[in-house]
């Protein structure tokens, strides 16, 4: 029963890191489609680093009130993204 529990934890920890890459690829392109739409991506990376999460929010929900469209689960995937990323992000390259 322990190796069986052993080898769940492993695989789980496995498939996470292998998920990890993709979904941030994905909230990268979130990202790019809806602060682009009015921003340069210089802008948006001249930011990373220097916000928290905290930071992020009170700034993206002045975007949607200026008329960013975006779901509830979209600004929480942007939100994270950009209190995550940093500088040399993929993003700004």
């Amino acid at each position: 029963m322990k190796i069986l529990f052993s080898l769940f934890v492993a695989g789980t920890i496995l498939m996470t890191g292998a998920l990890a890459p993709a979904a941030q690829a994905d909230d990268a392109e979130i990202v790019s489609a809806k602060c682009v739409s009015c921003h340069s991506m210089k802008r948006v990376c001249r930011a990373l680093g220097k916000k928290d999460l905290a930071g992020w929010e009170k700034t993206n929900a002045r975007m949607v009130q200026k008329g960013m469209t975006v779901s509830d689960r979209e600004l929480a995937k942007i939100n994270r993204y950009l209190a995550e990323a940093k500088p040399d992000a993929v993003i700004c390259q």
